[in-house]
């Protein structure tokens, strides 16, 4: 057997191979490492953001929300991401395949963004005109459709109603389309 056949640049079997193990090593070591750094740098992003006590303003506006769980989140999956894009252009895949990856992840994006804030955006929006108008106080018997009670609370997504110890919470968005009866209070002699 003529071994410079098997080894020969242009009729071999193995250097070919060889070229395609080193490059699938590369890939995944760079993802290996795109890993660890990605979770790394998720890990700063909360840290960054627990510093500047963002979940404290968010919690006094009366927004039930975690930023720092957020950016972490975000921070990781976009290395990741990224990770993977290096990593396959490593491979030597065209850009083409990466275009319509980054287009189709865009829109997942896009379309989780939109179904999670189409009802939070008209809240807190209605909420700002509730407590700017300031027609609603704390204490006050309303009515609001068929549902009566004492106003608790006003944030920015919600208001909350007592009525014989039930709690009635109603989106900001619900009581601006609402017709609201507001009681008169009864004056103490």
């Amino acid at each position: 057997m003529d071994w410079s056949l098997v080894f020969s640049q242009n009729n071999g079997i193995l250097l070919p191979l060889w070229g395609i193990l080193i490059k699938l090593f590369g890939a995944i070591l760079i993802g290996v490492i795109g890993f660890f750094l990605s979770k790394g740098m998720g890990k700063a992003a909360k840290h960054i953001i627990q510093s500047i006590e963002l979940k404290k303003q968010f919690k006094k506006a009366g927004i039930r929300f975690n930023p720092e769980t957020m950016a972490e989140n975000v921070v990781k999956y976009l290395g990741y991401l990224g990770t993977f894009i290096v990593a396959l252009n490593y491979l030597g895949i065209t850009p083409v395949i990466l275009n319509i990856i980054f287009v189709g992840i865009l829109i997942v994006v896009i379309l989780t963004l939109f179904l999670s804030l189409k009802d939070f955006v008209p809240n807190v929006i209605s909420g700002i005109h509730l407590i700017s108008i300031n027609k609603l106080k704390k204490g006050d018997q309303i009515k609001i459709g068929d549902v009566s009670g004492k106003v608790s609370e006003i944030s920015l997504t919600e208001t909350t109603l007592l009525d014989n110890g039930n709690k009635i919470i109603i989106p900001n968005s619900t009581v601006m389309k609402e017709q609201i009866t507001i009681k008169a209070k009864s004056k103490k002699k």
